[in-house]
């Protein structure tokens, strides 16, 4: 017998709709706001205090979120945060070059408006699919966001190169940062569709006792783990291939290689993560090892290009089956007094301190390097490219036992609570 088909639910899809335009925007930004920063105070430190501020924010912002949540919708949290997003740029724009000098002021408006817009999307993508539907859900979500990484940075490339040919200055970073706003909007508009109910009362401590179950505890610092390399190449690669080649356009043009790579890396992954998920996560792992060796060369345009050729293809094969045994563990913690917001918060606490390492080293480093001397970013880099076997190291215990082929034909019954008690989920953010 065939299996049937899965198929996504209405507000599932009206969710990819907002996230995509989310990601559009954060394409077409996200990269170039950290240049932005670099190129006004020429300094490696300003973005590490810009990312640095987003990082520390994060956990107090996911707790005004979840209270949001809680009196009025987690569609509302997720609102707020697209709005916040939209009052970073309009900062931005009003600010001029000024804003630069402010990393601090930019990092606290980013961490707020992360904060309230994914601990939402989270649980909406929490409430919206079943277990089933988990990996489809975020692998569609991935390709429609390597489409965004396709799509975006070379538009946005083009338009700063272009722009401030033909006017100085800035002009260019201005155009983007407002066509970014308006995308911003639009999102805030799209999201009316959503509907949902109000969230259940954090039980934070309660939370924190559940690391005591031995899958769960070490998911979790598997996730801390691949969050100390995720928090510095959100920016590292983007800031090293422009110190190399000093054009937005080049750089823009090499976000669209990657962007395309991890299209067809996240599709692959998404239909096969299900059949074949602890294969797909070591061979991702290794990918991204076997990428990072580039950077015991100079770092030079060809050896960035074929880190991001490898870690771009690699990275999605990673992340997806990560995200499943996530879901899995937390299935697992299904409880009438423990809400799934709860262990969405805790882990999202403990991902983000693996963050806050990461970008602390990155700080320390940063601090003796120059714009002729970046080698030791790029011995940085190397390192940090070996994270993902520690997250192996720690989900392997457990994998056979827990999420391996039994468990998988054993699915939980979950009875008529499953949205209140389905497994979050990370955020398939490619950061390859």
């Amino acid at each position: 017998m065939h299996a049937k088909p899965f198929r996504l639910p209405a507000p599932a899809w009206w969710l990819l709709i907002v996230g995509s335009l989310f990601q559009l925007s954060i394409s077409l930004s996200n990269t170039f706001v950290s240049i932005f920063l670099f190129k006004v105070d020429r300094s490696f430190l300003a973005i590490a205090w810009y990312h640095l501020f987003i990082f520390a924010m994060l956990p107090v912002t996911f707790v005004m979120a979840a209270a949001v949540a809680r009196r009025t919708s987690t569609a509302m949290s997720l609102r707020l945060g697209i709005a916040l997003y939209a009052l970073f740029f309009a900062v931005a724009l009003m600010v001029g070059e000024q804003a630069a000098h402010m990393p601090e002021l930019l990092g606290v408006l980013t961490g707020l408006a992360e904060g309230f817009y994914w601990l939402a999307f989270d649980v909406l993508s929490v409430e919206y699919t079943d277990r089933e539907g988990h990996e489809p859900f975020f692998g569609l979500f991935g390709v429609l966001t390597s489409i965004a990484n396709v799509i975006a940075p070379p538009v946005a490339g083009a338009l700063i190169s272009r722009e401030d040919a033909y006017f100085g200055g800035l002009t260019g970073y201005h155009v983007v940062f407002g066509i970014s706003f308006a995308l911003f909007v639009v999102a805030t508009l799209v999201s009316l569709r959503l509907k949902s109910a109000r969230l259940a009362r954090l039980r934070l401590l309660d939370g924190f006792r559940s690391l005591r179950e031995r899958p769960w505890r070490r998911v979790v610092l598997g996730s801390a783990a691949y969050g100390v390399r995720e928090g510095v190449f959100m920016f590292l690669l983007g800031l090293l291939f422009y110190i190399v080649t000093g054009s937005e356009m080049k750089l823009g043009e090499f976000l669209l290689l990657q962007g395309a790579l991890s299209f067809l890396a996240f599709y692959a992954a998404g239909r096969w993560s299900g059949r074949f998920r602890w294969r797909l996560l070591l061979l991702g792992a290794f990918g991204i090892v076997a990428a990072s060796f580039a950077f015991l060369w100079p770092i030079t345009t060809v050896n960035l290009v074929v880190y991001g050729v490898l870690s771009a293809a690699a990275f999605p094969l990673f992340l997806v089956p990560l995200q499943g045994y996530v879901f899995d563990a937390m299935h697992t913690l299904a409880d009438d007094d423990v809400p799934s917001i709860t262990h969405i918060v805790v882990r999202e606490w403990v991902e983000n301190a693996g963050r806050v390492l990461g970008v602390l080293a990155y700080f320390v480093i940063g601090s003796f390097e120059t714009l002729r001397h970046v080698g030791g970013l790029g011995w940085l880099a190397f390192a940090l490219g070996f994270m993902p076997l520690i997250t192996v190291g720690f989900i392997r215990p457990v994998e056979s036992r827990i999420f391996g082929p039994r468990s998988r034909r054993q699915r939980f019954r979950l009875g008529d609570n499953e949205e209140t008690h389905s497994s979050a989920k990370r955020r398939a953010r490619p950061t390859p």
